[in-house]
């Protein structure tokens, strides 16, 4: 094994402690923000947006279910270029292998952008194929699809984890200077990401086609209604500006992540290693779940009234209060001069 010179290495920022800090700090925010965003989703969601309610409230569950998995249950301290690290949190203490902590999160993962597809899917149907057969059959089997390789796509990689007394020593042997701020177990998934990195990246692709498709679609769908007059004017500007909205609420959190992803990605095929970059890019990585739910509050109007809504109609009244007094002014004015 390479002895490591740990010269410069000393970084706190680098240490598992840090990054077992940071995830509780991010839990003790996260919990309580998720659970106003429940509490919104069930309970303010206005009438005319009952339709998609359950849905946002599905794409809410999912990124919360990862957010605390990520954080509080799993810990991750990634080990980026090895496909290696090790849990910080609950499922270790309790003893829960940590391949399965692996396949949790990856599970998670693949919910979580299964319900946002969900999602851009009932826009489509709501506004353009209620009445096509072959649409109704297609996304009944892709989503079945869909699902089912969520669920097991990663089980055959569980397989295939190699022995830690014969794994753990090569890691260490490329990535010596690991030791200099964490001297714990080590967990190694694999000594060659290649395939699981492929098989990972098509089933992205495939996802990220069909989300991008349905977007495509529901657009095409909101300007082919626009032009046959099919819907009323008021409802045709209530589905624009809700599908705008869950646009963005995608975007917003997914255009944050690309920065660490190319990271990690560049770190794998590069062989680059620092350990307070992965820490941080990992903190990035986690922090997907809050920023989408705080993307919720802020963008859709109903949910963004009931966090702001006592500040809204105050300054609502603040506003209306001299316009008030100058209309009561200018009628006196009138009267006097009749």
């Amino acid at each position: 094994m390479t002895i490591p010179n740990c010269s410069g290495e000393t970084s706190y920022f680098s240490s598992s402690d840090f990054m077992s800090l940071a995830f509780h700090v991010m839990t003790a925010i996260e919990i309580p923000v998720h659970a106003f965003v429940f509490y919104v989703i069930v309970y303010k969601t206005p009438a005319r947006m009952v339709n998609v309610k359950w849905y946002m409230f599905n794409v809410h569950f999912w990124s919360a279910m990862l957010d605390v998995s990520f954080t509080f249950l799993v810990t991750p301290y990634f080990i980026f270029p090895a496909t290696a690290g090790y849990s910080l949190g609950v499922f270790i203490w309790i003893g829960l292998d940590p391949v399965y902590q692996v396949t949790v999160l990856v599970v998670e993962i693949g919910m979580t952008i299964i319900s946002i597809l969900v999602l851009f899917e009932n826009r489509y149907t709501a506004l353009a194929s209620s009445r096509e057969v072959f649409w109704k059959q297609f996304r009944k089997g892709s989503f079945v699809i869909l699902y089912i390789v969520a669920w097991t796509y990663f089980i055959p990689f569980i397989f295939q984890v190699p022995n830690p007394n014969l794994a753990v020593p090569i890691v260490l042997n490329e990535l010596p200077t690991i030791r200099c701020f964490y001297t714990g177990p080590i967990f190694v998934f694999t000594l060659d990401s290649t395939v699981v990195a492929r098989v990972t990246m098509l089933k992205l692709i495939v996802e990220f086609s069909y989300l991008g498709i349905l977007v495509y679609m529901t657009f095409q769908s909101l300007i082919k209604q626009t032009k046959n007059a099919a819907l009323s004017k008021n409802t045709l500007a209530l589905q624009r500006k809700f599908f705008i909205s869950i646009i963005i609420q995608t975007v917003i959190p997914f255009a944050i992540l690309i920065l660490p992803i190319s990271y990690c990605g560049y770190s794998m095929s590069m062989g680059y290693y620092n350990q307070t970059f992965n820490n941080f890019a990992f903190i990035v990585i986690s922090s997907h779940g809050l920023i989408s739910t705080v993307a919720i509050l802020l963008i859709h109007e109903p949910y963004r009234t009931a966090l702001f809504g006592k500040c809204l109609r105050n300054r609502e009244n603040r506003i209306s209060a001299p316009n008030s007094n100058t209309r009561q002014q200018s009628a006196r004015g009138s009267a006097r001069r009749s």
